[in-house]
């Protein structure tokens, strides 16, 4: 191995590198092991200027040194009640802090890394005198997690069982699923399937069917059976930019469930429970299968009640569907259905011309879900505001048209069909 003794220096600037260990792996792409104190060089006139030219110091050796111990994590067994140990690696133990920008021989394969929170140091020029043995610094602090989900918070749920409209075999299997939750004490005390079961106390749930057919307002009703408050997660509020953030944004929101006793609920589940990928090619990929591993061991930490809600579940793992107590299929409503939710969604307030028809606008939305009909009523009503004095009423026309714009704009997007193009 070739050793460079001389100083490094930014190719920019001509100054020389610093060197600071607040370094941490980004690419190291598994959830148990986490790195800090990782020795990288930088420069101090790039970092004021916002360029990152860090190197970092040795990263053949450290990874190495990594793939050597998950590669010991992996091969090894944690029978019985021995769980998975969580591993950090701290590079810089002592929290050593060098007077000088540069300290012993480097070799010459030096890799990108990220600066974090570099500490700049002074280099003592040459002609001075030698100062004297200063003080051991104190040991920082260790570096706290960000929070995570901020602004995510359990809430009061609105809907009852006795306000969704669905058809009977939904509403049946809802009931028979959610009862498990209601009669917990009854099966794993008295009759003592705890000692059988081997996930404990945890009831995961399955919602699937077309959008808007009413699984989070079904998730929200099981909450207010319970008595529980509900924690609503989608995917859009667990995924990062950045490799390794979204299994920890999945592991917060399991841990904030937890913590505070609430039904977990997760729409469009399928980006999290989705198949794991075989031909690993690049680090999204790798970052993917971690997230779905992350959640499947999170899944069988819990001890609480989660429900899972897509449309798209034939994208799921079969690790994931063995885990759920039930797979409750949602429907788009029949005409009777149909009726009961057009009637819901008008407010007392809302003023209604004496035509409108309840049955006839359950035969013509025929194919509409539930959120397809309360958005056409918000546009009806928007129909109507657009007209003066005693026509500003809400039509049965102005319903019929609001449904069936809706409906064939769906249709549109669904076949693939365009629209005719514009003459000239």
């Amino acid at each position: 191995m070739t050793l460079l003794r001389k100083t490094p220096t930014c190719p920019i600037h001509g100054a020389a590198l610093v060197l600071s260990h607040h370094g941490k792996k980004s690419n190291l792409g598994h959830y148990f092991i986490e790195v800090v104190g990782a020795p990288l060089l930088y420069c101090p006139s790039c970092l004021e200027q916002g360029r990152d030219t860090s190197v970092e110091v040795e990263p053949a050796a450290s990874n190495l040194f990594l793939k050597r111990l998950v590669q010991l994590l992996e091969g090894s067994e944690f029978p019985g009640l021995l769980e998975k140990p969580k591993i950090r690696v701290d590079f810089n133990p002592t929290k050593t802090t060098l007077e000088h920008p540069y300290a012993g021989a480097l070799t010459s394969s030096l890799g990108p890394a990220r600066v974090t929170a570099p500490h700049h140091v002074t280099p003592t020029p040459a002609s001075a005198p030698a100062p004297a043995p200063a003080p051991a610094p104190a040991r920082e602090p260790p570096e706290e997690e960000p929070p995570r989900l901020e602004g995510i918070d359990p809430v009061e749920p609105r809907h009852t069982l006795e306000q969704l409209v669905l058809d009977h075999q939904t509403l049946e299997s809802i009931r028979e699923a959610t009862n498990v939750l209601i009669s917990q004490d009854l099966l794993y005390e008295t009759w003592n399937l705890c000692a059988v079961a081997r996930t404990g106390r945890r009831v995961a749930l399955n919602f699937y069917g077309p959008p808007g057919t009413g699984k989070t307002l079904a998730a929200d009703a099981i909450a207010d059976l319970l008595g529980k408050r509900i924690l609503r997660i989608s995917y859009a509020e667990l995924e990062s930019k950045y490799v390794g953030e979204t299994p920890k944004n999945i592991q917060a929101a399991f841990t904030k469930a937890s913590a505070t006793g609430a039904l977990l609920f997760f729409d469009e589940a399928d980006s999290i429970l989705g198949k794991r990928l075989v031909n690993v090619s690049q680090s999204a990929d790798n970052s993917i299968n971690v997230a779905r591993s992350t959640t499947l061991i999170e899944l069988d930490n819990f001890n609480g009640a989660v429900i899972f809600a897509s449309n798209l579940v034939k994208n799921y793992d079969t690790a994931f569907l063995r885990r759920m107590l039930a797979h409750v299929e949602f429907r788009l409503p029949a005409a009777e259905q149909r009726e009961r939710i057009w009637r819901g969604h008008i407010p007392p307030q809302l003023p209604l011309d004496a035509d409108v028809d309840f049955t006839a606008l359950a035969i013509d939305s025929e194919g509409a879900a539930g959120g397809d009909i309360q958005n056409a009523v918000l546009l009806a009503a928007s129909y109507a505001a657009m007209r003066q004095g005693a026509e500003q009423v809400v039509r049965l026309a102005d319903l019929k048209r609001a449904i069936t714009f809706i409906l064939e704009g769906k249709r549109k997007i669904i076949e693939g069909h365009d629209s005719p193009p514009f003459l000239e």
